[in-house]
């Protein structure tokens, strides 16, 4: 029995040496075809835009050398095909025989298992030291050719190459603003919430460019803003003494808090997403940029709120640096239309005196004007105030225009007096004003150019004041 264990360990040695021997040509082999494969596809991705082609070129070169791993596996030496290439170097074929017959109480196989044990050692050696073909030059030529190509092609991109790198930056943007988006949709805890930033995540699937991107999350910013300013003036509303119906439940001020939080950080994305559109040299359009720009204002308008409503005393001072900016902008409104006014009024009332016939006469005229508008108005905007004039004033009420000239007999022809309609300002609903107002606001949103998606946002927000 310990004399065929003996045979046995020299069996295995020669079925491991064998599967070597068979294992480096099939490496061979598949290295090439891997590098071969990955070659090829490099090279055809020159052709046209191939978004990617580096990392499928990586995945086909693995997959080859897996399927040669599987394949050398495959092809491994059995221990029968072992024995039999191992019992050719014994000289009576002892090995073969000795293994053939189980009854070791024979006293011929004793005989026969003795000498092939003593023939063993000699026989294996003998075995090893075959002539063995381990390389294969055209395989490894193949992988050198390969190796340069590759090389090259990988080194020299071509212009639709690096098109398609750009695609794939691109394409991780978007992958970003999407894990973000879901990031925000696993905080989210109102039901609304959710389900609106459940809605941009199945809409930014279908976006191809991180500029639309882009602009579906600014629409979403968008929307919740509105959301959130309906449900301060629902609560605006009630605070001014409305009907208990009107009052905000819990679940609209926990809503209204997370509004806030949510599109904060969706402009916060917007703003990420921006600045990595600029560095892979593709910025966002102006109106996008518009329209970040003014979510940015407004998140910092907010900021500021919460902060001046901790600090009351700079609140205070806030509020009296705003009332007297106002005071000093409303007089000069009135002193701008008082002069305007004086000067319609000086336009208007003239004198004129003739004097004709012989004799001694004295003609004069006189004339006054006076004038007053009132109006209000409100604005925004920034700018420098060097472009404003204001007209001279000419005259007023106590001064006169005196013809000087000749004496004369005779009457003066004619002597007129201004008179400059003086109204009142009147209160009027604010149902009356708001269409006015919606026009302006929308002639203004055309002007900026603003997409049509934040255009139905502002027409939204109009019709649901409308229809309060």
């Amino acid at each position: 029995m310990e004399r065929r264990k003996q045979l046995r360990k020299y069996i295995q040695r020669a079925k491991t040496s064998l599967t070597v021997e068979r294992s480096i040509p099939i490496a061979q082999y598949g290295l090439f075809f891997a590098l071969l494969s990955s070659a090829s596809l490099v090279l055809v991705s020159r052709l046209f835009v191939w978004p990617f082609y580096r990392q499928t070129a990586l995945i086909v070169f693995f997959v080859v050398v897996l399927a040669s791993g599987i394949f050398i596996w495959w092809k491994r030496a059995k221990e029968k095909e072992a024995l039999h290439r191992l019992d050719d170097y014994f000289l009576h074929n002892e090995l073969v025989t000795a293994l053939s017959f189980q009854d070791d109480k024979d006293p011929l196989i004793q005989s026969l298992l003795t000498k092939a044990v003593q023939n063993a050692e000699t026989s294996f050696t003998n075995f090893k030291a075959r002539k063995k073909h381990l390389f294969r030059p055209k395989a490894l030529s193949g992988i050198f050719v390969s190796t340069v190509v590759l090389a090259i092609l990988y080194l020299f991109p071509s212009a639709t190459q690096m098109e398609a790198i750009e695609v794939e930056q691109e394409k991780a943007v978007i992958e970003d603003v999407k894990k973000e988006v879901a990031k925000l949709e696993k905080k989210a805890q109102t039901k609304d919430v959710k389900e609106q930033l459940k809605e941009l995540q199945n809409t930014l699937k279908e976006a191809e460019t991180a500029e639309e991107a882009l602009r579906e999350v600014v629409k979403k910013q968008k929307e919740l803003a509105l959301k959130e300013q309906q449900l301060k003036d629902k609560q605006t509303t009630s605070q001014d003494g409305a009907t208990e119906g009107n009052r905000l439940s819990e679940e609209d001020v926990e809503q209204l808090k997370e509004l806030a939080q949510m599109q904060q950080e969706l402009t916060q994305n917007a703003n990420a997403t921006q600045t990595a559109m600029s560095k892979l040299g593709k910025p966002a359009s102006n109106t996008l940029q518009n329209a970040i720009a003014s979510a940015n204002n407004a998140n910092s308008s907010q900021q500021s709120n919460a902060n001046s409503s901790q600090n009351p005393s700079g609140n205070s001072q806030s509020s009296n640096q705003q009332g007297q900016a106002s005071q000093q902008s409303q007089s000069n409104s009135q002193n701008n239309s008082q002069q305007a006014s004086n000067s319609q009024g000086q336009g208007k009332g003239q004198g004129q005196g003739k004097g004709q016939g012989q004799g001694k006469g004295q003609g004069q005229g006189q004339g006054k004007g006076q004038g007053q508008g009132n109006g209000q108005g409100a604005g925004t905007g920034q700018g420098s105030r060097s472009l404003l004039t204001t007209p001279n004033r000419i005259g007023g009420s106590s001064e006169t225009s005196v013809d000087g000239g000749a004496l004369g007999d005779g009457s003066h022809v004619s002597e007129q007096q201004g008179n400059g309609p003086i109204t009142k300002g009147t209160i009027r609903p604010y149902e009356e004003v708001i269409g006015s107002y919606k026009d302006s606001y929308i002639e203004s949103s055309e002007r900026l150019q603003l997409p049509k998606d934040l255009q139905n946002v502002v027409q939204s927000y109009f019709t649901s004041i409308e229809s309060q």
